[in-house]
C-alpha cells in the first residue's frame, strides 16, 4: 500500500484500478494513512490531486499517521497553487482539525501567510471558530506568533455577511472575547506581548476589558506585571481609560457566585434537570470538560445521570458528543444502560406508571442509538440483558433480544447466560420467551451452555422444580 501511495500518473493510477477495483477503498478503510492524495500534495502534482480527489473525496479529509491532511502537507511544502484548487473545489477543507486540533487556517495564521489566510477566510468565514486543542483561534495563534498583519486581516472578517447587524455585533464579540485553555482572552495576550496597537485595535472593539484567565488574572493584572516597560505603562493607561479592573477590585457578582462551584457540580446540576443549555454553557467555558471525565476510569457521567433521572434528550446529546460514556462503568460498577432499568424496575415496583414508560422510553432510545450496549458488561459481568431477565420484564426482554441477538452469548462472572439468570430467580415467563426466541434463530446449543458449577439450564429448573419450564 504505501508504494501504490506513491503512484504519480493518472493512467498508473487506472491501471492499478482495473487490476483491483477496490484499490482506492483499501486506504479508505484504514484510520490514519498516507493515501495517493497525501503523496501528491507533498509534490504538488495538481492533475494528479484532482482526479484522486474525484474518485475519493473523502481522502481529502483524512490524516495520515502523522496527523496531517492532503491541504496541511501542501501547505508545509509550500503547494500553494495546490492548496487554493482543493480549498476552491471544497472551502471546509480549511477547517479539518489535523494533529493538536491545528486547521490549515490555524497554520497560515501561524506563518503569517497574509495571501492565504485572505483565500481562506473568504473561502470560509465559520472557519475563525475553530480552535486548537489549546483552545486557539487563528486569532489567539497570530498574537500569540507576534503576526500582526495576520491578526489585522483575521479581525476584518470577523464581520460575517450572513448575519444582520445586531447578530454580527453578538458573533463579533463572541469571538473577540473567546478564551483559550488558559483562560486568556485576546486582550490577556496582546497586553502580556505588550502589543500596544493591538490592545487599542480590541478596546476598540468593546471586547470584555475585566475578563479573568485561569490565574485569576485580568488584562490590566498583567500590564503591571512590569511597569519597567514603557509599552506596558501605555496599556495601562488605555485598559483604565477602558474601565478595566485589576482583579481584587471587581466586584463579586452572582455569576462570580455561580462560578465558584466546581464545573463538575454544575455539570451534575445540568444533567439531574435535563439542561442543554447549561451543558453547552459549561462546554464554552472548558471545552475539555466531558474529555477530562471521560479520563477517570471509573465515574458517574452526565450520562449516568440523566439516564437515571429519565432527561432523554439530554441523554442523547451527552450520548452524541461522547459516545464512549454509554460504555463507561460508574464507581459501582454500571453503566447508564444499567442505571436506567434500575430506575425503571424500581416504578415497576412502586406502581408509577408514567414514569415507568418514562424509563422504559429512555432505555429504548440508549439501544436505538447504540444497539450492542445490550451486551456492555457491568458489575460482576452482569448485562442489561441478565438483569431484566432476572427481573423478569419480559417485554423489555424481548425488545432487548431483538435488538442485540448476540447478547445472549454473554456470560456473566458465574458463566451464566441471560437463561440462567431468570431460572435461577424463578422468572418462568422469562425463561420460556428466551427458549421460544433461541428456537426462532436456531441457537438452541445455548440450551446446554454450563455455568461455573456446571449445570446446564435443566439442572437449575430440576433443582427448584419448575416443571413447566
Amino acid at each position: 500500500m504505501e508504494s501504490a501511495a506513491q503512484v504519480r500518473d493518472v493512467d498508473a493510477l487506472y491501471e492499478l484500478i482495473r487490476h483491483d477495483r477496490y484499490f482506492l477503498d483499501n486506504f479508505d478503510e484504514k484510520p490514519f494513512v498516507d493515501t495517493p492524495l497525501h503523496a501528491a500534495a507533498r509534490d504538488g502534482n495538481v492533475e494528479w490531486s484532482m482526479e484522486i480527489i474525484r474518485l475519493k473525496p473523502s481522502f481529502a479529509r483524512k490524516l495520515n499517521q502523522d496527523g496531517f491532511s492532503p491541504v496541511q502537507l501542501a501547505l508545509q511544502n509550500d503547494q500553494t497553487q495546490l492548496v487554493l484548487q482543493l480549498i476552491d473545489i471544497d472551502p471546509d477543507l480549511v477547517r479539518v482539525q489535523g494533529r493538536e486540533g491545528i486547521t490549515p487556517l490555524h497554520f497560515v495564521s501561524e506563518k503569517g501567510d497574509i495571501h492565504l489566510l485572505r483565500e481562506f477566510l473568504s473561502a470560509c468565514p465559520k472557519s475563525l471558530e475553530d480552535v486548537t486543542n489549546k483552545g486557539e483561534t487563528a486569532l489567539h495563534i497570530a498574537l500569540k506568533n507576534d503576526k500582526v498583519e495576520s491578526f489585522h486581516q483575521a479581525l476584518t472578517t470577523v464581520r460575517p455577511p450572513w448575519l444582520g447587524p445586531e447578530e454580527a455585533q453578538q458573533y463579533n464579540q463572541r469571538i473577540l472575547n473567546l478564551k483559550d485553555r488558559d483562560g486568556n482572552t485576546l486582550l490577556h495576550i496582546a497586553t502580556s506581548k505588550s502589543q500596544v496597537q493591538i490592545v487599542r485595535c480590541l478596546l476598540n472593539c468593546k471586547v470584555d476589558t475585566n475578563a479573568r484567565n485561569s490565574e485569576g488574572l485580568t488584562p490590566l493584572d498583567i500590564s503591571l506585571l512590569d511597569k519597567t516597560k514603557s509599552e506596558n505603562q501605555e496599556i495601562a493607561a488605555m485598559l483604565r481609560e477602558a474601565g478595566a479592573l485589576e482583579a481584587t477590585s471587581l466586584p463579586i457578582t452572582d455569576k462570580d457566585r455561580h462560578l465558584s462551584r466546581s464545573k463538575d457540580q454544575r455539570l451534575n446540576e445540568a444533567a439531574q434537570a435535563g439542561n442543554v443549555d447549561a451543558l453547552y454553557e459549561l462546554i464554552w467555558e472548558d471545552a475539555y470538560l466531558l474529555d477530562q471525565i471521560d479520563q477517570v476510569p471509573f465515574v458517574d457521567t452526565p450520562l449516568h445521570i440523566a439516564a437515571s433521572m429519565g432527561h432523554i434528550n439530554f441523554a442523547l446529546e451527552i450520548m452524541r458528543l461522547k459516545p464512549s460514556f454509554a460504555r463507561k462503568q460508574n464507581q459501582y460498577g454500571f453503566t447508564p444502560l444499567h442505571l436506567a432499568l434500575q430506575k425503571q424496575n424500581q416504578y415497576v415496583l412502586s406502581g408509577e406508571d408514567l414514569l415507568q414508560k418514562k424509563q422504559t422510553q429512555m432505555v429504548l432510545r440508549l439501544i436505538d442509538v447504540d444497539r450492542n450496549l445490550v451486551r456492555v458488561q457491568g458489575r460482576e459481568g452482569v448485562t442489561p440483558l441478565h438483569y431484566v431477565a432476572e427481573k423478569g420484564n419480559v417485554d423489555l426482554l424481548c425488545k432487548l433480544l431483538a435488538a442485540c441477538p448476540e447478547s445472549i452469548t454473554e456470560v456473566t462472572i458465574r458463566k451464566e447466560t441471560a437463561l440462567h439468570v431468570a431460572a435461577k430467580n424463578d422468572q418462568l415467563e422469562a425463561v420460556e420467551c428466551t427458549l421460544v426466541w433461541l428456537r426462532y434463530v436456531d441457537m438452541e446449543d445455548i440450551l446446554n451452555w454450563t455455568d461455573d458449577e456446571g449445570n446446564t439450564l435443566l439442572h437449575i429448573t430440576i433443582s427448584k422444580s419448575q416443571i413447566k419450564a
